[in-house]
């Protein structure tokens, strides 16, 4: 199974019948009721694209970029049509000849990203943040999307090669520590690397990792995505290690489908397949019996991201880790078949249908009556807080993990300091 080019293209997207089972299960026709937002309308428009007998017009291409690429089309579809593979490259046939944007190359260049990260911590910690939101000079050229989805960002970490584990060793895992997760989230990948250690894993870290791809793949770039792929798998295939291990759905669901994206051999084959989930990988093992968790007497809203349940099919181990915790009362959050509107940059360049997907999601947090909503993708936690702040809601959003090492003795501090 390789990347679709547009040879192949049209073998896949003769597969679809056209049946509709995908309609309601689609979340931009169901919030549009536009054919053309649909799994089957845009196949059809790829497929026209694909053959010659469809040209790049501004409403066409509005009607690949409003796709939310959550392939919850993908696993209801009886004849098995990979409609994600479809999209990214109708995407790379209207894309071919340009640039990518200056916000994914960004994003997706680590250091830069870095150098980034420092400036912004600047801005807030220097006051010109409150300054600016008070002054309405962010409304000016969407600036002020791109502020709300801050969080507090923290110091960005210098990560050591090499964590050893806590008492007697059973294994040997590689953490992948993202892009946008590495500067946001830190306290993630903290609680990743102590709950993986507490269990008697060493954990690598490899210097030499790069941003996953997704953003450039989504977008349609795929060489660009081919080129990080390729210097990830140089990067960990170097080690001989049990499991591949991403704290991002989003990056986890790219960097398990290596083996389409890179030539099929056994190198990518073996990378692909040995990427886990930190919940997956968590829930799967046998954890020392002298680790306990402090009771916790909340209810906990489990946000599902598309990624962790249509790609990866892992829905269901936040919920068995969360269970470790006395007291806790984790549910799932109403509406988790719907995507919430993140998808990658898709909050930023789409924001009416990223927002009218979120306040589903406000709505049903507000049902589910919970104090803290977890999930584990991070765009979705940054879209989803973004939300719950502009409401005055008090609940508060993190990973998984986070919520788990937290409750863990001498697990990391409120700044993701790991002892």
């Amino acid at each position: 199974m390789t990347l679709a080019t547009p040879h192949s293209l049209l073998k896949q997207t003769d597969l679809c019948v056209k049946c509709g089972l995908c309609l309601p299960h689609c979340p931009t026709y169901v919030k549009t009721r536009d054919e053309g937002n649909s799994p089957r309308g845009r196949i059809a428009l790829i497929e026209g694209l694909a053959k010659g007998r469809l040209t790049p017009t501004p409403r066409l291409e509005e009607h690949l970029n409003t796709c939310l690429t959550c392939r919850a089309c993908e696993k209801v579809c009886p004849s098995g049509v990979r409609y994600g593979a479809i999209i990214d490259a109708g995407r790379a046939l209207i894309h071919s000849g340009r640039e990518p944007s200056a916000l994914t190359k960004l994003v997706t260049n680590k250091p830069l990203l870095r150098l980034a990260s420092r400036a912004l911590r600047v801005y807030q910690r220097s006051g010109a943040q409150a300054l600016a939101r008070a002054s309405g000079l962010l409304r000016f050229g969407g600036a002020d999307r791109l502020d709300s989805l801050l969080p507090p960002l923290s110091p960005p970490p210098m990560w050591r090669e090499y964590y050893p584990p806590s008492g007697k060793q059973r294994g040997e895992v590689t953490l992948f520590t993202g892009c946008i997760a590495e500067v946001t989230d830190t306290v993630t990948l903290h609680a990743a690397i102590r709950l993986l250690t507490a269990c008697g894993y060493g954990v690598h870290v490899p210097r030499a990792q790069v941003c996953c791809g997704a953003l450039y793949q989504h977008d349609g770039f795929p060489e660009q995505a081919r080129r990080l792929a390729g210097q990830n798998l140089a990067a960990f295939s170097a080690l001989k290690v049990d499991a591949v291990i991403s704290t991002v759905s989003g990056c986890g669901a790219q960097l398990a489908e290596y083996e389409q994206l890179l030539a099929e051999n056994e190198q990518s084959r073996h990378f692909a397949r040995s990427v886990q989930d930190i919940s997956q990988f968590l829930a799967g093992i046998d954890w020392p019996e002298n680790i306990t968790f402090a009771p916790l007497h909340q209810r906990v809203a489990i946000h599902e991201p598309c990624t962790l349940r249509n790609v990866l099919g892992q829905q269901t181990h936040p919920y068995t880790l969360l269970r470790k915790i006395p007291g806790i009362e984790p549910v799932a959050l109403p509406g988790n078949a719907q995507c919430c509107g993140a998808a990658g940059t898709y909050m930023i360049t789409q924001p009416a249908l990223a927002d009218t997907l979120r306040n589903d999601k406000l709505a049903a947090l507000d049902t589910s009556g919970a104090d803290i909503l977890v999930s584990s993708n991070i765009g979705c936690a940054l879209h989803l807080a973004a939300g719950i702040r502009e409401s005055g809601k008090p609940v508060e959003v993190l990973h998984p993990v986070a919520l788990l090492a937290r409750q863990l003795g001498n697990g990391p501090d409120s700044k993701g300091n790991t002892p």
